[in-house]
């Protein structure tokens, strides 16, 4: 929670400095690099803590991101549709899809496997994020 707030307090700061798209990116590569540790680092507390850090702060800069751009792509009278239409896919569709694989996949093959997947999906996140960066820096 405390990462969080801190990316919360930074973010508008770095945005003035480094692309939405960047930031972007640096969340999709650092959410396969955290899936990462959990699947080969399980048995270290230490790197399982770090691990959370990363989880914390990509959460954080990712949900500012994704706002951001909804102001961007959403304005006036439109930026209540544009939240609505991003908190619904990104925690109700997002995060019904995820439970539902992960669910699955922890109980058919096992957790590292099911970390594996997820960092399989962080890196496609990253891949179209580096596809389409172009249209979130214009």
């Amino acid at each position: 929670m405390v990462c969080e707030i801190n990316v919360f307090i930074w973010l508008p700061r770095w945005l003035s400095k480094v692309s939405m798209a960047r930031i972007f990116l640096a969340t999709f590569a650092i959410a396969a690099l955290c899936f990462s540790i959990i699947v080969w680092c399980i048995t270290s507390l230490a790197w399982l803590i770090f691990a959370q850090v990363l989880h914390a702060a990509i959460f954080g800069a990712y949900h500012a991101t994704a706002v951001a751009l909804m102001h961007r792509y959403f304005r006036g009278k439109h930026q209540a549709r544009g939240q609505g239409i991003y908190s619904s896919m990104a925690f109700g569709a997002d995060g019904t899809l995820g439970g539902l694989y992960a669910g699955a996949t922890w109980d058919s093959l096992d957790p590292q496997a099911t970390f594996m997947i997820a960092t399989g999906f962080a890196l496609l996140g990253f891949i179209l994020v580096a596809w389409k960066r172009k249209a979130l820096e214009a």
